[in-house]
Parts: structure tokens; sequence; C-alpha cells
């Protein structure tokens, strides 16, 4: 599997003293290569690694491609470095812009980024994209029906989404085969819901999707609160329109 900085199809367009300076102004989520063996100093230790797991396509000429809650901007200039054409980023967390078109600048990149939320992403504005990438954003959003239903509307044929579901510590009658949800009280007292993956088949078909592949699951934790009977997983799956 290629990772960005393998093949630099984009072009750096800034020094390595400027770049350096700029990226120290930030605090960062994502570690993103440079293209020089260095990489944007995010705390989050799987964005490189989880790349393999989604299986996005090796070849994206020509696709127009949709990330949201892109973050710095990971997947985006992947996607334009597998080859895609009109690239739409979309991220509403303080400081994505500025560290994106920071990032967009040195690599000289086409990739477009905007500051919106899921719940303002219009089909009619934006029209429909080859590729939509959704990753751990759902588990976020106060109406995950609504949010699934706006992202099978931008979908002109793949989502690729990460998502956090629930499963049984244990084996319980019908947990694995009932749609259900469990409820994660975060530190900030806002309530979460997490599918098992039978409610999720069942979300992701009444929003439009046709056919649902699950591809492989990580990250599992306890959810607390709970006396020890529920742990949290992230599906990574891909959601397809016209299949």
């Amino acid at each position: 599997m290629r990772l960005l900085a393998a093949l630099p199809m984009i072009r750096a367009v800034m020094t390595d003293t400027a770049l350096e300076k700029r990226i120290a102004d930030f605090a960062w989520y994502q570690r993103i290569p440079l293209g020089d063996g260095s990489h944007t100093p995010g705390e989050d230790t799987y964005t490189e690694s989880k790349l393999p797991l989604l299986r996005l396509p090796e070849d994206l000429t020509g696709k127009s491609v949709l990330d949201i809650g892109c973050g710095e901007g990971f997947f985006s200039f992947e996607a334009e470095r597998r080859g895609a054409g009109r690239i739409l980023s979309i991220d509403k967390a303080e400081g994505s812009e500025e560290k994106f078109e920071l990032l967009r600048r040195h690599f000289g990149s086409r990739a477009e980024f905007r500051g919106l939320a899921v719940d303002k992403l219009d089909p009619a504005e934006l029209g429909a994209f080859d590729v939509v990438i959704f990753l751990s954003v759902l588990q976020h959003l106060p109406d995950p029906f609504a949010a699934l239903a706006r992202i099978a509307g931008l979908a002109g044929g793949l989502a690729v989404m990460e998502v956090c579901i629930a499963t049984a510590a244990e084996p319980v009658a019908g947990f694995d085969d009932e749609p259900l949800m469990v409820r994660r009280l975060r530190g900030s007292k806002r309530s979460h819901v997490l599918p098992n993956l039978a409610m999720l088949h069942e979300m992701l078909a009444a929003a439009g999707f046709d056919r649902v592949e699950i591809l492989t699951t990580h990250r599992s934790r306890e959810i607390t609160g709970y006396g020890h009977r529920y742990f949290q997983e992230r599906a990574i799956l891909h959601a397809h329109k016209g299949a």
C-alpha cells in the first residue's frame, strides 16, 4: 500500500524552514507526511496506519472526493495523490482551515476547504461525489440518522466510513441480531449513541445505501457505566449507492 509521501504527485512550494515555523504555530491532530521524511506533530498515531484498512481505490483518476471531518487533510491529500480531480474537504474544528491551507500551499494542492457542519451540506448545491470519506464523525453528531441520509444524498457511488459501534463483552441473546443502541456519556455530559452492527445496517439502508461491506473493526475499549457489559469498536466499511 502506497502512502501519501511515497509518490509526491503534488509539488512542495514552501521552504522547509518557513514550513517548520508555521507548523509550530498550531496544535495538530493528524500526523501528515510532508514529503521529506518529516510529519506534522499530530497526537493521533492511527491516521497513517488506518489508511490500508480503508481500502481506498488505488486509482482515483478524475474522480470527485468529499472528505467530511477532514481534520488537517491527510485523506484529502492522499486522494489527490491517487489522482482525484475535484476534492472538497469539510471540517468545523477550530484551526482546521488554517492548518489545511498551510499544507495545501506546501503541497501545491487543488483541494478546496469549507468550514461546514454536516447538517449544512446541501446535495442540491454541492452535487454528488464519486467517493465520500466519512471517518469517526457520526458519534459526534446530534442526529446520526439525518446525517447518514444527507451523506447518502452526496454519495454518487462509494462512501468509505469509520463508525463507532457497540459490541457485547459476552454473548447476549439477540444482541448481535436485533437493532440496538448503547448510550455513551462523554466528559462534556453530551450523550452519544453507539449502534450495534444490526442497527448500523438498518440505518445505512434507511439512509439510501444499497449495499454495505464491513471491512474490519479495530480499537476496542470498554464503554464505562455498564458493568463491563459493552465495548466500543470502530467499524470500517464501504457503503455503496447504485450497486
